[in-house]
């Protein structure tokens, strides 16, 4: 059994988080003891090829009664954008804000925004929901999302008549070198844990992955998902692994710091 004050002593640890995201996770980690293997699937990047209507949106931010934000991501590339055209933050001001989780609203205070909607279950179809009970339906509402982000939101807040804006700033792509990285750890058997933090993760991840042989060791790995979301993805694949009890990447790791001292004695 782990014992002590590092529990996760000697365990190796892949993070697959986008390049800008895995430092924090990997120290987190490190401070348990643990060996993190940062190996970023995805790269996030701005969405260059929508800038005419980013720019034509967030120049006339007046239009609309709630903004939206469904990731971190999302906070730091608008951001990018009204820096690059010298917008102020206070053209924010009037509009409610709404995020999808804790660590996307802490982000956001940045932009001067305190968020006023939050679902207490960090999915999209709760955060439907509270907006829902909270706004009316005339309110125009602008989302702002990566390219790779479940429709749900958008979708649902249409369903119910809102007349929305779905603004893509970020955009994510698929890392090809940490790919054959992945792998390579795969076939040696050198990985304890596999953590995921998004479903879009988990499908990159699949994707290495389609040759037998190589999917078999898989199976001697423990996946950690931080939401039902990812948790969904993984088990369409075919594999097991366990969930967050909430989630965030702080919870994540309270998981495999239980599952390692729960563990039995040999």
């Amino acid at each position: 059994m782990a014992t002590g004050s590092q529990p996760l002593k000697g365990k190796r640890i892949l993070v697959t988080r986008a390049k800008s995201q895995v430092e924090e996770f990997m120290t987190k980690i490190e401070a348990e003891g643990g060996i993190a293997l940062p190996a970023p699937l995805l790269e996030v990047k701005a969405n260059v090829e929508n800038e005419n209507q980013i720019k034509e949106t967030i120049h006339y931010l007046e239009k609309y009664d709630c903004i939206v934000f469904t990731s971190a991501n999302g906070v730091t590339f608008f951001k990018y954008y009204l820096d690059k055209w010298e917008i102020s933050y206070r053209n924010l001001k009037h509009l409610i804000s709404a995020s999808v989780g804790r660590k996307t609203s802490k982000q956001m205070e940045q932009l001067g925004l305190s968020v006023s909607i939050i679902p207490e279950e960090f999915v999209a179809e709760k955060l439907v929901e509270q907006i829902v009970a909270k706004l009316p339906l005339t309110s125009r509402i602008l989302v702002i999302r990566g390219n790779l982000a479940r429709p749900a939101l958008v979708e649902g807040l249409r369903k119910h008549g809102y007349e929305v804006n779905d603004l893509i700033v970020y955009k994510t792509i698929h890392n090809q070198e940490e790919a054959d990285k992945l792998k390579k750890y795969v076939k040696n058997n050198e990985l304890d844990y596999i953590t995921f933090t998004s479903s879009s993760t988990v499908d990159s991840f699949m994707k290495i992955f389609k040759e037998k042989g190589v999917f078999d060791n898989l199976h001697n790995i423990i996946f950690i998902c931080i939401g039902p979301i990812t948790y969904k993805t993984l088990k369409e694949y075919g594999l097991k692994g366990y969930m967050a009890a909430s989630y965030t990447i702080e919870d994540m790791i309270k998981l495999m710091v239980e599952l390692e001292q729960n563990k039995e004695d040999f």
